[in-house]
């Protein structure tokens, strides 16, 4: 196919997919499908309609993109970052690595885009909202092709409106100029300009919420917010039943008999004599009036069932409970623990979707860096930080037992500890190389001197201890 035709054939599919992630967007935005109300309802109720949206949607997905970070790229043989992290870092991923993880868990897919750059590569994150992907095989490193909107509403030279996209191969890039809405024409195309790149693949780079092989399934209904819009639904309807008997039903209404009803001498309809608010009271000359109450409506039912329409969201999202309905108040660690295993669990699977896409982001960056060595790594691996809630004293406990009792080096420890960051773990290996070099210069002064009963503890019992009869240390 020619690039007119394939960009026209990604515009067409593009189409089948718009109105499933509008959707999805409409509804992270809190711009819910109205609750169902009768014909003849009150004008005064409307109102009701947008006070019941309770959006917990953003929440779900935040509660597993607060818990995804990537904060390092090594391989077996290096300790330290591989060279081609200063270009992640430089491209401000640091921060915008949290976009892809929205993207991704929101409408189902997030890109990555790789591009030679000066005085280093660019990458820039893209939604499903801004950018389609053509992919024949699912499990291919990399899509056939990718289309992005560079710019809207952009007149050509006879005035006609139309978008202007971009058609990126393993080639190149193709920058075309499209009538709005007429995605068919091909011939109403214009090509505004073309690049080639070095990469002999399309420099684009997949983030999957999840894997599936069914043709059939759109990009939306991958993503985590999809299958959670029925139980949204629900639960606006139950808040709007409460809202409207807490307005009108939960104020206990009176009633009153053996009272005679005065008329307007005008119209001859009669006149309310009572008006029921808190801070009036009845009151009547008659001998025969009689008052009384009506119950209340009881609000619990309502309440009971916001409660489980929270708990099926959240079973059905793998988050825990308490993050929606709050409530645990010292609990243990083990408690807190196997409430929060399913998420961590779902955590996991998404950092090893995600940790093989972000391997291909850092070997494209490599590449067009130049460093072909990490280009071809295929070894390294993204690290990840840990972010699951656990005491500060227990895991010390816990590594402090694995360095003495199985004999792991307390440095390869040091990024177990939670919260702790890699720039916190350099600081403490030149801090401890410091330290270290500054009792080897005390222990060679010592040695010199030939007084072995000023040495260090380490270094009279240890490797540095001297033998007897030889006050000079050896040579």
């Amino acid at each position: 196919m020619t690039a007119e035709e394939r960009l026209a054939h990604a515009l067409r599919s593009r189409v089948d997919e718009e109105q499933a992630l509008d959707r999805v967007r409409r509804y992270m935005r809190g711009l819910h499908d109205p609750s169902y109300m009768p014909r003849s309802h009150e004008g005064e109720f409307s109102g009701f309609r947008q006070e019941a949206i309770g959006n917990w949607l953003p929440l779900i997905v935040t509660t597993v993109a607060q818990n995804l970070y990537v904060e390092g790229y090594r391989d077996d043989e290096h300790p330290d970052n591989l060279n081609v992290w200063e270009y992640w870092v430089a491209n401000g991923m640091l921060s915008r690595q949290m976009h892809v993880y929205r993207s991704a868990l929101t409408y189902g897919h997030g890109y990555v885009m790789v591009w030679p750059g000066d005085p280093g590569p660019v990458a820039r994150v893209y939604s499903p909202l801004a950018m389609y992907v053509v992919q024949e095989d699912p499990d291919a490193e990399y899509p056939d092709y990718a289309i992005r909107r560079s710019r809207s509403r952009v007149k050509n030279e006879l005035g006609l409106v139309g978008d202007v996209w971009d058609l990126v191969d393993a080639e190149g890039v193709w920058s075309f100029w499209v009538p709005s809405g007429d995605y068919g024409n091909v011939q109403e195309y214009r090509l505004l300009d073309s690049w080639t790149h070095p990469f002999g693949v399309c420099p684009v780079v997949v983030f999957r919420n999840q894997w599936t092989d069914d043709p059939d399934v759109r990009i939306a209904e991958l993503g985590e917010v999809w299958p959670l819009i029925p139980l949204q639904d629900r639960l606006n309807d139950t808040t709007l039943g409460l809202l409207i008997a807490q307005q009108y039903a939960a104020f206990k209404q009176k009633w009153a008999t053996g009272v005679e009803i005065p008329r307007d001498p005008e119209t001859g309809r009669p006149i309310e004599p009572f008006e029921a608010a808190v801070n009036r009271l009845w009151t009547t000359a008659s001998k025969d009036a009689r008052f009384g109450e009506f119950t209340e409506t009881d609000l619990t039912g309502y309440l009971a069932s916001q409660e489980s329409a929270i708990k099926h969201m959240a079973t059905i999202a793998q988050v825990p409970p308490h993050y929606l309905l709050g409530g645990l108040v010292n609990i243990s660690a083990e408690a807190l623990a196997a409430a929060e295993a399913g998420l961590s669990r779902k955590v996991s699977e998404r950092k090893a979707v995600f940790g093989e896409a972000w391997s291909r982001v850092f070997r494209l960056l490599a590449f067009a860096a130049g460093q072909f060595e990490d280009a071809e790594n295929t070894r390294a691996r993204v690290v990840w930080r840990d972010t699951e809630a656990r005491s500060l004293a227990a895991s010390a406990d816990a590594l402090g037992k694995l360095a003495t009792m199985l004999g792991i080096p307390a440095e390869a420890l040091w990024e177990l500890i939670p919260g702790v960051t890699p720039f916190q773990i350099r600081r403490w290996k030149r801090l401890k190389q410091r330290d270290m070099a500054t009792d080897v210069a005390e222990v060679a002064a010592t040695l010199l001197r030939g007084d072995e009963t000023s040495l260090p503890v380490e270094a009279s019992g240890g490797s540095l201890s001297v033998e007897e009869g030889d006050p000079g240390g050896g040579d």
